[in-house]
């Protein structure tokens, strides 16, 4: 009896009070960021409080998620073991200090009790939070099964100094790894850790005398019979150290030199500064492989440590498992690019510039969302590119897609409310022919005035269709108007119609809703040939894969001109960019081509992500091969759109409403016998299986979290079954 009352003792002790209720609130965020009570020491978590820490001290190595809101905006997530539950009510309390917040004392805001569904984005109306102030809030919950939830555990976060409205960022940390091998050579020592990644480099070495060894390491992305390639070529990265060697063992640790080009101002066209690793990071560099030249003692895998620079990443949120290996080998190489090219705390172009551009970022905000559901990198890039747009007209223009984007997964709609007016110039509006209702930007663009507008430091904007041009743009040839880029200006005026409406202002939301419909009528009017398919410009009969797979992907294809572009798309196979294949591949699973569409995600030939592996990246490339761009790099974001399109488009998993309130689930597996996937969103985990025999049974389960109404299609069908949070079966 004593040993029973002992182990119910232990069982209490070990299990948290939520963990052992069937329904609780949990990962209250704030600015969307969940780590704000976290205090990080030179890139690693500590166990210690906010209030443990001096931050004002000019010598601390301490960091933290500083909240940089005047009026922050509260998250949360519900747990329940219950089919279909959703929130009825809240109520937020938030406090100066603990005991105030758990005594029922909130002495700066108590929203009391609020009839909504609305668990993302919740904007604090209490008293004026003050600069460099350590706070406490809660939440409870009612649900629409009757159910009161008891209080959420207290979160803590912190203001910044300076109260300035800019997005709230984490901090940077670290991830130690040790070598996957260590090979030793007659002359060297040979080092893989077994995936590129942009890292820092401690060693512990040996010498029998004192500063006369010297140890020459090299540091690179590419390895030749068991030696670091010292001469790459394109962008692949190599560099090398010399180090002298002190007597006995030592504790070494290689200062990377910065590089000029991407740590000097004005090293691009844009005239955009580049990102710098902050002081207390230090420098980074991209590599894979270490070879250690001249040295003689022994090494052990705990004497080399590479260390990890990324943006906080959750592994355990998603993950992908078919029954085609190079599918999931490309979900793999994908998604550790989305951790590895975090390294500066926002979307970037990879190692040589280190800047972000639009393209880049959208791509790279698609893929990292359905990974991890730290949304903050994602409004610090969006931030960043407000006032810094680059050179291509259609990248300006994807400002609105990257912009509504980030509201439409995370639901905190605070950057439309804030950029609302730099969105409208992103638009090119002020450029539209009234005559066609379209823009004619030809091969560049040059007006102080539009440029002051966008924000814009370089000295011309001009078309970019895909990148590098000629090689990877199906010869499109470029006119005065050009359909590509009145694609992305019908898609900047539609998403800016539903900006307006989500920041309220109805009458803003119908203009430009009337103004994309009328260029949308003017694109298929004017840019559609006698044979159905859409031409480069108004002045050339030349059909390029991007004149007809951006329309598709965009929604302005008319119904009756679907199936020839499709068949058009078809013919093309991937005569595109990495970049291109995002779209190529959206508009292909528009059009219903999922069989067509899998069969690129899972090429082997050069134009696809297998050769990528092939070539030996571990991280996405710039290009599909090294002999299609001159500076191909091996580190590159932007090549990462397998992961979101799986996701996305082959599971079928996107958010329809903001925060995903609404979910559609609908999977076009093609030939693909069977799939398991996890991705995160701000409400929780989406997860679904399937098994599939073509033409014979489909089966799959899926599991919604609460708060979340979800739209679930089956291959082949026209309607959806609507449910709620729990787990589902269906089958046809």
């Amino acid at each position: 009896m004593k040993v029973f009352s002992l182990l119910i003792s232990f069982f209490i002790l070990s299990c948290s009070f939520a963990s052992c209720k069937s329904y609780y609130v949990y990962n209250l965020a704030t600015d969307m960021i969940f780590s704000t009570d976290v205090v990080f020491s030179n890139g690693y978590k500590t166990d210690l409080r906010l209030t443990d820490v001096n931050f004002s001290d000019s010598l601390s190595t301490y960091e933290i998620a500083e909240i940089r809101s005047e009026n922050p905006r509260f998250s949360w997530m519900i747990y329940s073991e219950k089919n279909n539950t959703y929130q009825k009510t809240y109520r937020i309390q938030l406090a100066g200090s603990l005991k105030a917040l758990t005594d029922g004392e909130p002495d700066m805001w108590d929203s009391q009790t609020v009839s909504d569904s609305v668990s993302c984005g919740i904007v604090y109306k209490g008293k004026k939070l003050q600069p460099s102030t350590v706070y406490y809030w809660r939440v409870k919950i009612e649900d629409n099964k009757g159910r009161k939830y008891d209080w959420s555990e207290p979160k803590a976060f912190m203001t910044a100094y300076d109260l300035d409205n800019a997005p709230s960022v984490l901090p940077l940390v670290k991830t130690k790894e040790m070598p996957k091998s260590i090979r030793r050579n007659a002359k060297n020592v040979f080092i893989d850790f077994g995936r590129d990644a942009f890292s820092q480099l401690t060693m512990r070495l040996n010498s029998m005398s004192d500063g006369k060894d010297t140890v020459i390491i090299h540091l690179g992305e590419q390895c030749t019979n068991d030696s670091v390639d010292r001469n790459p070529g394109y962008s692949i990265r190599y560099a090398k150290y010399r180090v002298a060697l002190q007597q006995g063992y030592k504790n070494y640790k290689i200062v990377f030199d910065p590089d000029a080009r991407n740590t000097d101002p004005n090293q691009n066209e844009s005239g955009v500064s580049p990102i710098l690793m902050p002081t207390e990071t230090g420098e980074v560099y991209p590599f894979r492989y270490c070879e250690l030249e001249g040295y003689r003692s022994a090494l052990l895998y705990s004497n080399i440590k590479r260390e990890i620079v990324h943006y906080p990443f959750d592994d355990d949120l998603s993950f992908f498992e078919s029954s085609d290996t190079i599918l999931n080998k490309i979900y793999d190489l994908c998604k550790w690019t989305m951790k590895a090219t975090s390294f500066c705390g926002v979307f970037v172009d990879g190692d040589r510039e280190r800047i972000p551009y639009e393209a880049d970022a959208l791509i790279n905000q698609l893929s990292y969302f359905v990974v991890n559901n730290e949304y903050s990198i994602s409004r610090n890039t969006v931030d960043r590119l407000m006032y810094n747009p680059t050179w291509p007209t259609e990248w300006i223009l994807q400002a609105l897609i990257i912009a509504w984007n980030d509201y439409l997964y995370s639901g905190d709609g605070a950057l439309l409310e804030q950029y609302y007016n730099d969105l409208k110039f992103k638009t090119l509006n002020e450029i539209r022919n009234e005559d066609n209702n379209l823009i004619y930007t030809g091969d560049s663009l040059f007006d102080v005035n539009l440029f002051s507008n966008l924000h814009f430091k370089g000295t011309n904007i001009r078309d970019i269709v895909d990148w590098p041009r000629g090689s990877a743009d199906d010869n499109f040839e470029f006119t005065e108007c050009n359909t590509v880029v009145n694609a992305y200006y019908f898609q900047a005026l539609k998403l800016m119609s539903k900006i307006a409406a989500a920041v309220s202002n109805n009458y803003d939301s119908r203009y430009y809703n009337r103004l994309a419909e009328d260029t949308k009528n003017s694109i298929n009017a004017m840019l559609i040939d006698t044979f159905g398919l859409y031409k480069d410009g108004l002045t050339t009969d030349h059909n390029s894969l991007h004149a007809n797979m951006f329309p598709m992907a965009f929604g302005i294809t008319p119904k009756d001109k679907a199936l020839k572009i499709a068949d058009f798309l078809y013919s093309k196979g991937m005569a595109c960019s990495v970049y291109g294949s995002q779209f190529l591949l959206d508009a292909l699973y528009n059009a219903g081509e999922d069989f067509y569409a899998l069969s690129l995600l899972r090429d082997t030939s050069t134009t696809s992500w297998y050769n990528m592996l092939r070539a030996g990246s571990t991280m996405t490339m710039e290009a599909w091969d090294n002999s299609l761009k001159w500076n191909n790099d091996w580190n590159h974001a932007w090549g990462a759109a397998a992961l979101n399109v799986i996701v996305r488009k082959l599971a079928g998993i996107e958010p329809l409403e903001a925060g995903f309130k609404r979910v559609r689930v609908r999977p076009q597996p093609g030939d693909l016998e069977r799939l398991r996937l996890k991705t995160p969103t701000p409400k929780g985990e989406i997860e679904i299986n399937f098994a599939n025999k073509v033409g014979k049974r489909f089966e799959m389960n899926v599991t919604i979290p609460p708060n979340v109404t979800a739209e679930v299609y089956l291959p082949g069908s026209l309607e959806p079954q609507i449910v709620g949070s729990g787990k589902w079966h269906f089958k046809n």
